[in-house]
């Protein structure tokens, strides 16, 4: 996932959540980040997992210190057999809203939610924007399984005990 690597486990939980690029401009997650509110700005980004899960993409990061996270970044391409060339980053800001917001109060799994992206036209030379609204997703059991394969070793017992109580 890149970033700096972690060695320690002990305090550090999982979060993840579901997004549906149907009505996105793009269709594949290329990136993302999420962001840490009581970190320095210079070390608050996490660089985000993700993967293609049904007809959307599973976001998740597996060693989040405690404290206020936010997803914070989603980018996609568009593909068709091959990628294009743009990046369309959707950036959800560092205020405001609570789309895909938990407080991380100790080691745990954390759940951030299914979403559905839309973006809208703008108005020429006017940039695009987009709306989030709440999407039925996969199951967060089925989600769960998807990331615990990739998971490092010292967090699969933690996300084993998340699906076992679902």
């Amino acid at each position: 996932m890149g970033g700096t690597p972690i060695s320690d486990y002990s305090d550090r939980s999982v979060v993840y959540g579901w997004v549906d690029l149907s009505q996105a401009a793009g269709n594949k997650v290329v990136g993302g980040t999420i962001r840490a509110y009581n970190m320095p700005a210079d070390k608050n980004l996490y660089p985000s997992g993700y993967m293609k899960f049904g007809e959307g993409y599973i976001f998740y990061h597996v060693g989040i210190a405690p404290g206020p996270i936010k997803l914070n970044t989603l980018s996609t391409m568009t593909c068709v057999g091959l990628c294009g060339n743009v990046v369309n980053v959707y950036d959800f800001g560092a205020q405001g809203s609570d789309v895909a917001a938990a407080n991380v109060r100790g080691k745990g799994v954390y759940y951030l939610g299914s979403y559905a992206l839309k973006t809208r036209r703008g108005l020429f030379f006017a940039p695009r924007d987009f709306t989030v609204s709440r999407a039925n997703g996969p199951s967060r059991r089925q989600m769960l399984e998807a990331i615990l394969k990739e998971a490092p070793d010292q967090q699969k017992p933690l996300i084993q005990q998340a699906i076992n109580r679902l």
